[in-house]
């Protein structure tokens, strides 16, 4: 089904119920039509529409779902379409197949303000809406990303993707921290360093650590610089130190902020004590952007002094703990450490519906930081 200049809801229902007719007629244990959410995603680029098809099929298996996908073709000459296709489930001896739907729209630069008028009449009423925004932030989808997350009742973004790792991230905070902000926010960003933050904080767990935490006096973050703005911090070593500054309910002192050209400082304040986190590039060979070495120290007393470390393998397969306590190497842990794909990241999000304060307050904090490096 397609339109040149205009996207005929009523024609896309119709032909949606012709669809599961044909479908229930054709499989003879039935096909049950489901949806537990709206799913609305935004494609910067016809070329990525496979890709993110692909993802839907295997989103949609545990997460039924009427899919309206946005695809902005910027390089045609006023274009509006919109085609429907399904996405099926293989049945089992003791289950019907299930099917969901997917209605692509595709727009050109011209009738992209139109789309957001055609996929409200589209999004089954009294079920969550959610937008996944899988796109770098650009001023040219400014609008249009204003548009979608209205009607959106959680938007997902990976800030992996940010062309500008500090700039996109502070404008994220400062969003946060706005007067009726919109809808809840996701990003595939803060779930791969989950591992991470989960491995942190259980070393203080343990009874005979725990007290240290009061003792912190640097946290040092290595991590691969981004390719294409290589003096930025990278976004997930920002949101760690975000994470760990707000969790601790460190103060930050701008005013004693220092930055080399391959590293940066910041100085915190808690409790009557100073403690610093400092974000460094590594020398290792990893994935730009991902982290290699987490190191939490503190000089302490003598029969104190303490430091924890989490460290990434180099092929990425493993994660390795360390503690030294006064001076004396405890044993090592070492973890399986497999980073999950798109698809898994983008089905735990849509697991999620009210606010993560636990990841607004990081990025708050990460916000306070860049603020202070300008």
């Amino acid at each position: 089904m397609s339109a040149t200049t205009t996207i005929n809801v009523g024609a896309i229902e119709k032909e949606l119920t012709s669809l599961w007719k044909q479908a229930s007629e054709d499989e003879a244990g039935g096909v049950a039509r489901a949806s537990i959410l709206n799913l609305i995603v935004f494609v910067p680029d016809p070329a990525d529409s496979n890709a993110v098809d692909d993802i839907v099929i295997d989103v949609t298996t545990s997460h039924p779902c009427r899919v309206i996908s946005l695809v902005a073709d910027r390089a045609a000459e006023s274009k509006l379409t919109a085609e429907v296709t399904s996405r099926c489930t293989l049945p089992t001896p003791n289950s019907k197949q299930v099917c969901c739907e997917q209605v692509t729209i595709t727009a050109s630069e011209d009738h992209l303000d139109e789309a957001p008028s055609a996929i409200v009449p589209l999004l089954i009423a009294d079920l969550p809406v959610y937008l996944w925004w899988r796109a770098e932030p650009k001023a040219e989808d400014k609008e249009v990303y204003k548009w979608l997350s209205a009607i959106a009742d959680r938007v997902v973004i990976d800030s992996a993707k940010f062309n500008d790792p500090e700039g996109d991230l502070a404008t994220i905070a400062r969003g946060l921290g706005a007067a009726g902000r919109g809808p809840a926010l996701s990003d595939m960003n803060w779930a791969r360093l989950t591992a991470w933050r989960a491995l942190l904080a259980g070393f203080y767990d343990v009874p005979e650590y725990r007290p240290l935490l009061k003792q912190i006096e640097r946290v040092t973050i290595e991590y691969a610089p981004p390719t294409d703005n290589p003096a930025a911090i990278s976004t997930r070593g920002l949101l760690l130190g975000g994470w760990l500054a707000s969790r601790l309910g460190w103060k930050l002192n701008p005013a004693a902020t220092t930055r080399g050209e391959q590293s940066a400082r910041f100085e915190f304040t808690a409790e009557g004590r100073t403690m610093q986190i400092e974000f460094q590039h590594t020398e290792r060979a990893i994935e730009p952007g991902h982290l290699a070495l987490v190191t939490i120290t503190n000089a302490g007393d003598s029969d104190t002094a303490s430091a924890f470390s989490v460290r990434r393998s180099a092929d990425g397969t493993r994660i390795e703990t360390g503690v030294t306590l006064d001076e004396e190497k405890r044993p090592k842990r070492v973890l399986s450490y497999e980073g999950l794909s798109e698809s898994a990241l983008l089905a735990r999000e849509l697991e999620l519906l009210g606010p993560d304060r636990v990841y607004e307050e990081a990025v708050k904090a990460a916000g306070e930081m860049i603020a202070s490096r300008q």
